[in-house]
């Protein structure tokens, strides 16, 4: 009796997400098909201004086609695009900037105080240390070891 309990239970459980699988798939394909009608009814609207190499943004083409300088394919700027300069060529979708909490402000000229002490030794390279002397007739009867931490030898 208990089992035939369970087995019930079993079938009415995997209806049940059989049956919210389902919705949700056919929820997401009615959903996506409307946007792409909506995206390819607005697409042709759009009027393009000029092809522009996006690594060499400062340069404009008549004619899509291949960049002469690093051989990219020339992106379109559109007409209802922002022609904002103060951005250099680099646009943040103003989510992300919220998001990220990113905040702006306008550039000032002045002076930059900053000092910081900091505790430090100077002291120069032994090892590029040269002594230079003038060349002469002899022999080498003594090496001197060069740096603090070198290797003495008797003889």
């Amino acid at each position: 009796m208990a089992s035939l309990k369970i087995k019930y239970a079993a079938i009415i459980i995997s209806s049940l997400i059989a049956g919210g699988l389902i919705s949700v798939t056919a929820w997401q394909y009615v959903n996506s098909s409307q946007k792409t009608v909506q995206t390819e009814q607005k697409a042709p609207e759009r009027k393009v201004l000029f092809w522009y190499d996006p690594m060499k943004p400062d340069t404009k083409f008549d004619k899509p086609g291949k960049s002469p300088f690093m051989d990219m394919d020339l992106v379109p700027k559109y007409a209802d695009e922002s022609g904002d300069k103060s951005s250099g060529g680099i646009r943040i979708d103003p989510t992300q900037v919220q998001n990220l909490g990113l905040k702006t402000q306008k550039v000032t000229r002045g002076m930059l105080n900053y000092s910081q002490t900091i505790p430090a030794n100077v002291s120069y390279n032994e090892y590029q240390f040269v002594i230079v002397q003038a060349r002469s007739d002899g022999f080498v009867e003594k090496v001197y070891p060069l740096t603090i931490g070198d290797h003495v030898k008797k003889g």
